[in-house]
């Protein structure tokens, strides 16, 4: 349930940013804070996509499947990053530490959401058991 209200609570705020930009666009043309919000935008969907990609293609083993999608999406943020400017040459290491800022608590709450479902999901069935044997 928290991770659905989360997904929707961030689906509706992008949704209302992208709106909220656009009017900006259309009324004072593109100024580098527009341009900033259309290419995180832009980011995200194609993190998605890589993201999406890696876990058809391997899932196998969890942690490898976690460390293949963190390292490519580093690399695929360090470039898009590098060629939108948003890194000097001197610092293209933070790529990496915004992925692992971002990837880590992310990855964490995301742990919790599943082991209480499974727990909800466990309790459930021990319910059933339970009902079944009485009657």
């Amino acid at each position: 349930m928290l991770k659905e209200i989360l997904k929707k609570t961030f689906l509706f705020a992008a949704i209302i940013i992208l709106v909220v930009f656009s009017f900006s666009l259309l009324l004072i043309g593109m100024k580098p804070e527009i341009m900033l919000v259309y290419e995180i935008f832009i980011l995200s969907f194609l993190v998605t996509v890589i993201q999406h990609f890696v876990k058809q293609v391997i899932n196998a083993y969890f942690l490898i499947n976690i460390m293949i999608e963190y390292a490519s999406v580093s690399v695929f943020v360090f470039l898009y990053g590098y060629f939108v400017e948003w890194f000097l040459k001197s610092n293209w290491w933070m790529a990496f530490v915004y992925v692992a800022m971002v990837y880590v608590p992310a990855y964490f709450l995301d742990m919790a959401v599943v082991k209480r479902d499974i727990n909800y999901i466990n309790a459930q069935l021990e319910r059933i058991r339970n009902n079944e044997k009485a009657g």
